[in-house]
């Protein structure tokens, strides 16, 4: 009997012990996904911290770009306030802030339905302090016969100097052959604003 005993209370403790493990492994595992997603949730997007805080990428295509797709967007700051300014001696910010489009590329120009183009600008943020930070609305608009079909726009804080940003357009199989319009313009929420405009061709 007494051996009966002793065996029943190994086989429960045993038991104990698995039944344990098995739920202290259950919580880890939800512990360390509740963590995976949170850790998702606040990644900021890719090259975000080179130009400041960022608002997502919005937009879309319609018309004859529907079934195209926008990819990601990216950026780099090619140079710093000081250069920038030797440069552009002329809309030297005194106070406040002045923005301006150095260039708009459409690459490549010429293009088949499917292919995907950059849209890229190349912009110059002039500031009157060396630790100011803007917020700018950039925007890319797509025009074709003058009727809209696709548009993008991002919010980003920028320091003073020149930047450079792009937007991959991937066109759907049927876009349509002709001449497309990109509208370009970046401006701050004080009014100061700048727009340039570049074609590309579907063959």
């Amino acid at each position: 009997m007494r051996r009966n005993a002793c065996f029943a209370l190994i086989a429960s403790l045993i038991l104990g012990l698995v039944s344990g493990c098995a739920t202290t492994d259950g919580n880890m595992k939800a512990k360390h996904q509740d963590a995976a997603a949170s850790a998702t949730a606040e990644t900021p997007v890719a090259g975000a911290g080179v130009g400041g805080k960022r608002k997502a990428l919005s937009g879309g295509l319609l018309g004859t770009l529907k079934g195209g797709f926008l990819g990601d967007y990216s950026d780099r700051k090619e140079r710093g306030l000081q250069e920038t300014r030797q440069i552009h001696s002329e809309n030297q910010a005194t106070t406040g802030v002045r923005v301006r489009i150095e260039a708009v590329r459409s690459t490549p120009g010429i293009a088949d339905p499917g292919d995907t183009i950059e849209i890229r600008i190349k912009y110059v943020v002039l500031t009157s302090q060396e630790d100011m930070v803007v917020p700018i609305q950039e925007t890319r608009e797509i025009l074709f016969e003058e009727n809209k079909v696709g548009e993008t726009a991002v919010g980003i804080e920028r320091e003073g100097g020149t930047w450079r940003s792009s937007v991959p357009i991937t066109l759907p199989k049927d876009a349509s052959p002709g001449i497309y319009r990109v509208v370009a313009s970046i401006k701050t929420p004080n009014g100061e604003q700048d727009t340039e405009e570049v074609t590309f061709r579907v063959r």
